[in-house]
């Protein structure tokens, strides 16, 4: 019989030994591992990034057995937090609101046909001797545009005959007051037909009177020139039309607290020219308030219908330059009855209220002033329409929200630590995205009266999971919490 070996081979020796080292390691306790400050290099050029865990206390948590959670708190820098533009002005107050669901479409700034643009038409016939402003100027309502030398011989003649009246009436005066001093009983009849011939001259002049006021001879005219001096009047002044008349054009297009100004728009006449009446002087434009049409598509309509009859907020947002300008609390004028076949798109409108910045510059003779309009015709913007509440909400920007997979959170300020602000992740429920908002559910994730990062959402976001992913030697304090 063949004797067994009692020496062990290779491959039971080389498996005692492993099993040696695995308990070895076993046996080391977590607790010795002491948790430390890391610090996160590299997350954006020339600043630091530091995640703060607690020192672990030997003599009071020896026996805990730590486990690694992830990092929801971060603390940022000065440095770190002006790269991303998180200074005290980027922390916000959480609110609850009401906020309104919209839908977006495009629009331009239009003129107010009949209202924008006022045509000056000459009262009178004759020659244009004087004008005053050159085109581009802006003028105020009741200031002088041209002076015309009249020719009309219709005009001459009413003016005799209204200046003989006149003469005759003064002569009746003259009389009646001579026999006013004798006795009433011995002319009685001469009294009479004085004071009936009073009544005919002073129907007959007003009649004149109101001849003159339609060949275009104003009231101030026919007062001060005629009745005061007792002269023909030879030359005219025609003067940019009052706003408080409310006879013109441009009154009904306004309210009384708005600033009334026109520019000339353009001049159609020149010194020297011969002139008929109606004939256009100039063209004035009053921008203080205009329209914005916007395009919408058919299968809008309904919903544009109930907005305009509802009586929902309209909000106009112009870009341009770099910035962006919010015009909130409009209303809709009116909308259009005609889809047009190619586009299948309607118009719609808005009115916009505008403001202007003016300056004066030395001319040859005077001042001249010119004005510049803040809303301009044929500018574009984006018109927001209402038509669904979201009561008992959160509204913050878009750049307050981060999204990582499908969690959305938003960075509440806890508080700081030396110089560094102290951020914790806190998810939210979205329910409602804009281009310029997030609207957040109230549901108690986050409370009104916090305080939250308005931007950088994404950026801390990164931080913190870079922090997760490179501490995975580091660990948590007993408290759950960190800094």
């Amino acid at each position: 019989m063949k004797k067994i070996s009692q020496k062990p081979s290779r491959s039971v020796v080389i498996a005692a030994l492993i099993g040696v080292g695995i308990a070895s390691a076993i046996y080391v306790p977590a607790v010795t591992v002491k948790p430390v400050r890391t610090v996160l290099y590299g997350m954006v050029e020339g600043t630091m990034i530091e995640r703060f865990l607690p020192y672990d206390d030997d003599d009071d948590h020896d026996d805990y057995n730590h486990e690694r959670e992830d990092v929801i708190e971060i603390a940022l820098n000065l440095t770190a937090a002006k790269n991303i533009g998180l200074g005290d002005s980027a922390i916000v107050t959480v609110e609850a609101v009401d906020f309104y669901k919209s839908f977006s479409f495009p629009g331009v700034v239009v003129e107010r046909p009949g209202f924008s643009t006022i045509i000056v038409p000459s009262p009178v016939s004759g020659v244009v001797t004087k004008i005053y402003h050159e085109s581009g100027v802006a003028v105020e309502p009741g200031e002088p545009l041209f002076d015309i030398l009249l020719n009309q011989q219709e005009l001459v003649k009413t003016q005799t005959e209204f200046l003989t009246l006149l003469k005759k009436r003064e002569i009746n005066a003259a009389e009646l007051t001579r026999l006013s001093g004798l006795d009433p009983q011995i002319i009685p009849r001469q009294r009479r037909e004085l004071e009936y011939e009073k009544l005919q001259i002073d129907s007959e002049i007003e009649i004149q009177k109101n001849i003159l006021l339609l060949q275009g001879l104003s009231e101030a005219d026919v007062t001060e020139s005629l009745k005061a001096n007792g002269a023909i009047i030879r030359s005219m002044t025609v003067y940019a039309p009052p706003f408080e008349n409310e006879g013109n054009i441009a009154s009904t297009a306004h309210a009384d607290d708005e600033v009334h100004i026109f520019t000339i728009d353009e001049l159609f006449v020149s010194v020297g020219k011969n002139i008929a009446v109606g004939d256009s002087l100039c063209q004035l434009t009053d921008y203080c308030k205009l329209a914005i049409r916007g395009k919408v598509f058919a299968i809008n309509e309904k919903a544009l219908v109930i907005a305009l009859n509802s009586r929902s907020r309209v909000t106009a947002i112009f870009e341009g330059d770099g910035t962006r300008e919010t015009v909130p609390g409009m209303l809709l004028r009116s909308v259009d009855n005609r889809i047009d076949t190619v586009s299948g798109t309607l118009f719609c409108y808005v009115d916009l209220k505008n403001r202007f910045t003016d300056y004066e510059v030395n001319g040859e003779s005077n001042l001249r002033r010119y004005i510049k309009w803040h809303f301009k015709p044929g500018q574009r913007c984006e018109l927001h329409v209402e038509y669904e509440p979201l009561p008992n909400c959160i509204v913050l920007p878009v750049d307050a929200v981060a999204k990582d997979f499908q969690e959305m959170y938003v960075f509440e300020w806890v508080g700081n630590e030396d110089d560094k602000k102290i951020w914790r992740k806190t998810p939210v429920h979205v329910i409602h995205r804009t281009k310029d908002a997030v609207v957040i559910a109230n549901d108690g994730s986050i409370f009104p009266g916090a305080q939250v990062a308005a931007r950088g959402a994404n950026f801390i976001l990164a931080a913190i999971e870079a922090a997760n992913q490179t501490g995975a030697d580091t660990f948590q304090g007993c408290d759950g919490h960190s800094h």
